[in-house]
């Protein structure tokens, strides 16, 4: 039986404010440097804040009051994510992961549950017996607000991919589109998830930073 590694419980900022490492093993999975560990899989519990999903993607933002990050799902196992809704609170367990493009950390989930917003508590005493006290100024700002903001992005159509499609195929220049430049012209942050959406499906390709579309 292949064993798996373990899903350590932290705070989403200790994954963001960690050491990234690609491992140079075939077998060998990537990991962040944390407390002299190597963490590849992690045992989180936070509310979903957003929800971004096409055909063939899904990604939701969480926040446990420390700091926020995304899993996402492709293809198939996009499904996982089928039990995350806007508002929940979730236990997640997955694989860190790095985005090629913007270099930001993320989950690939094996695991989601929705639990009772109680279990937010439960998971906040273990963290802070275990790490110490939560960030204090991080839970003053949580405190003064009187409700988490919570925002719903869902594209049931192509809009955004479309419009990077659009913007590299209008593009004058022979080596493509900077990502710098598609942030730019479309507003949105969620570029970088419809970018790396593209590539995967073969779209696009990347020359040197530069995104042209595969014709």
């Amino acid at each position: 039986m292949i064993s798996r590694n373990t899903a350590y419980k932290l705070w989403i900022s200790d994954i963001n404010n960690s050491n990234y490492v690609k491992s140079l093993g075939e077998f060998e999975p990537n990991y962040i440097e944390f407390n002299n560990k190597r963490v590849s899989r992690v045992n989180i519990i936070a509310v979903v804040i957003s929800k971004y999903e096409t055909e063939n993607y899904s990604s939701i933002t969480l926040d446990d009051r420390s700091s926020q990050i995304s899993a996402k799902s492709w293809n198939e196992n996009k499904k996982i994510m089928e039990k995350a809704n806007i508002g929940d609170v979730i236990l997640l367990i997955g694989r860190i992961r790095q985005n090629s493009i913007s270099s930001q950390l993320y989950i690939h989930p094996e695991i989601i549950r929705k639990v009772d917003e109680k279990w937010m508590l439960i998971r906040k005493n273990e963290l802070e017996a275990e790490y110490g006290k939560l960030n204090e100024l991080y839970e003053a700002k949580g405190q003064n607000e009187e409700r988490m903001v919570i925002e719903e992005i869902k594209f049931s159509g192509r809009s955004l991919r479309n419009q990077i499609l659009n913007i590299i195929d209008s593009s004058n220049s022979e080596e493509g589109v900077s990502k710098q430049e598609l942030l730019q012209k479309t507003g949105s942050t969620l570029v970088f998830d419809a970018v790396e959406e593209l590539l995967k499906e073969g779209e696009i390709f990347e020359v040197n930073g530069k995104y042209k579309l595969l014709k």
